[in-house]
């Protein structure tokens, strides 16, 4: 039952069953205009906010500037010590393992003739020197810059990549050229490091690889189906991919709910040849 004061709503008095049905239609007709209008509103707050509130081009160059400076040098450093590392691992490794094999082979030349036995002996310990020593020199080159990816390309090489982790990972390649031998390797050292992260922190059975070219981006997508949780943060493998990335201006975007899945997805500006 309605009373004397009527209830306004818009311009429709409500204070009977035929005002309430008109109120109800206008209320429809103003849910239609709004549905309709919508969108075109909302394109022209942001065509209006967006001279307002963005950086100029100036800021934008600036910015950008800015951020290539800061991961040049970033490169830089972790060029530098990428040879020192190198350095180490020759000194440590095979330098250490050659200099013993030569002073066995000196050995064995003093002994060959007054003891042949322990020559041979130390003549197996020689053969086996070699052998690791060159697999450690093959582990190192495939560190600095694989064969197969200068020799089959990008999607060849993180394939050999995949085939060699321990969880079951499949690679989906749409790639019709290659990239420059920089760009090239960056995103294979980049899909090397998050697969080394899916595999140690991630706690899936399963990863997929997917990597295509389009609009001149070549797009990277590493997905998981651990248990989520993978953040960018200071000192994480996920940093070490943007700074990576970052050098040839390139994204990192991470998504990892709790729970999984998580998908690292990269970006590299590049043509293809």
């Amino acid at each position: 039952m309605f009373r004397n004061d009527p209830y306004w709503y818009g311009f429709v008095p409500v204070d009977s069953q035929g005002t309430a049905l008109a109120a109800l239609a206008l209320g429809v007709v103003i849910l239609a205009i709004g549905l309709k209008a919508a969108e075109p509103l909302l394109r022209l707050h942001f065509l209006i906010a967006r001279p307002l509130l963005a950086p100029t081009p100036e800021q934008t160059l600036a910015q950008r500037v800015d951020r290539l400076t800061e991961t040049r040098h970033e490169a830089v450093d972790t060029a530098a010590s990428e040879l020192r590392r190198i350095e180490r691992d020759l000194h440590d490794g095979a330098q250490a393992r050659l200099v013993a094999m030569g002073m066995n082979l000196g050995t064995i030349e003093a002994l060959i003739e007054k003891d042949p036995a322990q020559a041979k002996k130390m003549l197996a310990m020689a053969r086996e020197s070699s052998a690791e020593a060159l697999t450690e020199l093959r582990d190192l080159v495939r560190g600095i810059h694989p064969p197969v990816l200068a020799e089959r390309g990008l999607g060849d090489a993180v394939k050999a990549l995949a085939l060699r982790l321990p969880v079951a990972t499949e690679v989906t390649v749409e790639l019709p050229g290659r990239a420059e031998a920089s760009v090239e390797s960056a995103a294979y050292f980049a899909v090397s490091e998050a697969l080394t992260n899916a595999v140690k922190h991630a706690g899936g059975d399963r990863i997929w690889v997917d990597l295509h070219h389009g609009e001149g981006m070549l797009r990277i997508s590493v997905t998981d189906n651990g248990g989520g949780g993978a953040r960018i943060g200071s000192g994480s493998g996920l940093s070490g991919i943007e700074r990576r990335l970052g050098t040839f201006d390139g994204v990192l975007a991470v998504s990892s709910p709790a729970g999984g899945p998580t998908m690292v997805t990269m970006e590299l500006p590049c043509a293809l040849s």
